[in-house]
């Protein structure tokens, strides 16, 4: 998905956080177009919300 890089960048995109604050709608925004891209990186952005969430736990 290197192919949206730039696209996250003119998007502002640059942070972990940013990146999990995503919706569905910011992604198609953002220009990825394609439905089976749009859930790639929505799958990928909800596994690291898990992990995220995961790591909080171990942390406290």
């Amino acid at each position: 998905m290197n192919q949206y890089n730039e696209s996250f960048a003119r998007a502002g995109i640059s942070t972990m956080e940013q990146v999990l604050a995503l919706r569905h709608e910011d992604i198609r925004n953002i220009g990825v177009r394609l439905p089976g891209h749009m859930k790639r990186i929505a799958y990928s952005i909800l596994g690291l919300k898990d992990e995220t969430s995961s790591l909080s736990v171990f942390a406290v």
